[in-house]
């Protein structure tokens, strides 16, 4: 009768036993391969990190390194019986303990007098301690009292998922090395090497899935690598391996961006439908979502993104930089009002719809070059140049909406004649209602001292900047400023309606530049292009 040989899990088959075998930690290791090479072996190191990232791993690698009979070495041979009884965890020299069951002061105490005798046959006593942030205060204080003054052959090794909890005197003994989450394609990577060792076929997109889903963790991608396999029958597909974590596939998350990118909502409405009948992860999916949309900003920005999928390149060239970016804050709020929300499928469905049915944006210099194809209105002051105004204003709005674009021209207003208002610039109080209102308004002070006021037949106070004092127009036309300028009026006796307009320019002078902000050629575009129209329509919507 043929016995079948025990499972051994991968995480454990396929645990490091040197340095040059651990995943994604580079710079940890050739630290520690350098302080064994150059004999700079420190009393106490912390090392730090999420679970599955090597930590414990890297600890019993290191103390093989001191202990190996042809140590201390970067290399050891994983064949001397130090090296051996390390590996089984039966070295009497190599103490693990786990700091979770050993939190009392006086089992500290009893490893602190263990620390003082020699070790019994190896070079270093190492003490290895997992899970140290899980020590009382008090078991603290005993290790301390060994950091500040250790026996020259004790090596402390602590592993922890929480730094931040072990005191600050205990980090200022010790050596601080943080084991960072493993980029998903390194991962990717390393599950296929393990296939091909183990004989195992599985599809690189299905390899992809579990790496993602270990979320930067090795051991837990081993771990979810070995549920799959059992759960698969034959080759590891891509499909099997999105039904068995409850994930979105690469291909149908593109397909759902795709749809959203050319306004279809009720593809959008299907496919939550379709998540909710998989029992689909939300925020995994949201998460695998997000992932995606930055990778098409890469792409969009010019970035090199080697792994991207031809199809999403293909969606990153025909979507704006404004849409991406649009749709990327979009889900990233989605996330995080996923956590609170009392119906997280119904918010998810919204959001997506909400996403397909939101306009494209324009980029700026779209809008402003939509403008400046226009002719130019006529500045005559005959009886249809409201007529030619309004009908400029309907003919851009028209031409915009093809392209996705809403919004409404500056409104003109009906300019004072000249001839009809008594110009009343030597009265007493137009003096002091500029400073009045240079005082409530002190960033148009200048431009309001420089104005000529002017009251009209109908009690209404005219207010006319200087020409070239556009940005203090537009500052004025705010309700805040206007609200201060009608309260000045009324405080010295005017009616209290006021039109703030930009005076005519004279035709002998030279040109002058256009106020506003400068240092950037979008701004001065901006500045330029909504001056002229500022100048066209006569009062560039800044009249009551």
């Amino acid at each position: 009768m043929n016995e079948r040989r025990p499972h051994q899990a991968l995480a454990r088959r396929y645990r490091p036993r040197s340095f040059s075998e651990m995943v994604g930690q580079e710079s940890v290791v050739r630290t520690l391969r350098n302080a064994l090479t150059s004999g700079r072996i420190h009393p106490a190191y912390i090392f730090s990190g999420i679970r599955g990232v090597g930590k414990t791993t890297a600890a019993r690698i290191f103390a093989k390194g001191l202990n190996c009979a042809a140590g201390p070495t970067p290399d050891p041979c994983s064949a001397c019986p130090a090296c051996e009884e390390i590996a089984r965890g039966s070295c009497l020299d190599v103490l693990e303990i786990d700091g979770a069951t050993h939190t009392k002061a006086e089992e500290a105490r009893d490893l602190m007098q263990a620390a003082r005798y020699m070790p019994a046959r190896d070079r270093y006593k190492v003490f290895i301690i997992d899970e140290v942030h899980m020590l009382s205060k008090a078991a603290f204080n005993a290790l301390l009292k060994t950091l500040e003054e250790p026996p020259p052959h004790v090596v402390f090794l602590l592993a922890t998922t929480e730094a931040h909890s072990i005191p600050e005197t205990i980090h200022s003994r010790a050596q601080h090395f943080v084991f960072r989450r493993v980029p998903s394609a390194r991962v990717a990577r390393y599950l296929q090497e393990i296939c091909r060792d183990g004989g195992i076929e599985a599809e690189p997109e299905a390899l992809e899935i579990v790496a993602r889903g270990g979320e930067g963790s090795v051991r837990d991608s081993l771990t979810l690598l070995d549920r799959l396999l059992a759960y698969a029958d034959g080759p590891l597909t891509e499909r099997e391996t999105s039904d068995a974590l409850g994930v979105v596939g690469q291909e149908a998350l593109l397909g759902l961006l795709e749809s959203i990118m050319v306004g279809d909502a009720r593809a959008a409405a299907s496919f939550v439908d379709l998540m909710r009948e998989r029992g689909q992860n939300l925020d995994r999916f949201l998460g695998d979502l997000d992932e995606a949309l930055r990778t098409a900003m890469r792409l969009k920005l010019g970035a090199e993104v080697p792994s991207a999928p031809g199809r999403l390149q293909a969606l990153s060239s025909r979507a704006s930089l404004e849409a991406l970016l649009r749709l990327t804050d979009l889900i990233a709020s989605t996330r995080q009002r996923l956590k609170g929300a009392a119906d997280p499928e119904a918010l998810v469905e919204l959001q997506l719809v909400k996403a397909a049915h939101l306009p494209n944006i324009l980029p700026l210099d779209t809008i402003l070059d939509a403008l400046a194809s226009k002719p130019p209105l006529s500045g005559s002051s005959s009886g249809n140049g409201e007529t030619q105004a309004r009908e400029s204003e309907r003919e851009m709005e028209e031409a915009a909406e093809g392209e996705g674009l809403r919004f409404r021209a500056l409104i003109p207003f009906k300019r004072m004649d000249e001839g009809e208002a008594a110009s009343l610039e030597g009265d007493a109080r137009f003096s002091a209602y500029k400073a009045s209102a240079g005082l409530k308004v002190p960033l148009a002070a200048s431009a309001l001292k420089a104005a000529d006021v002017s009251l009209d037949p109908d009690g209404v106070l005219h207010v006319a900047l200087p020409d070239g004092a556009r940005t203090a127009a537009a500052l004025l036309a705010s309700p805040e400023s206007r609200e201060a300028l009608e309260k000045s009026a009324r405080e010295l006796g005017f009616p209290g309606r006021i039109v703030v307009e930009l005076r005519e320019p004279d035709p002998q002078a030279a040109p002058k530049e256009p106020e506003g902000p400068k240092g950037t050629p979008l701004a001065d575009k901006v500045v330029r292009r909504l001056g002229v129209r500022a100048e066209e329509h006569g009062e560039a919507g800044l009249g009551g």
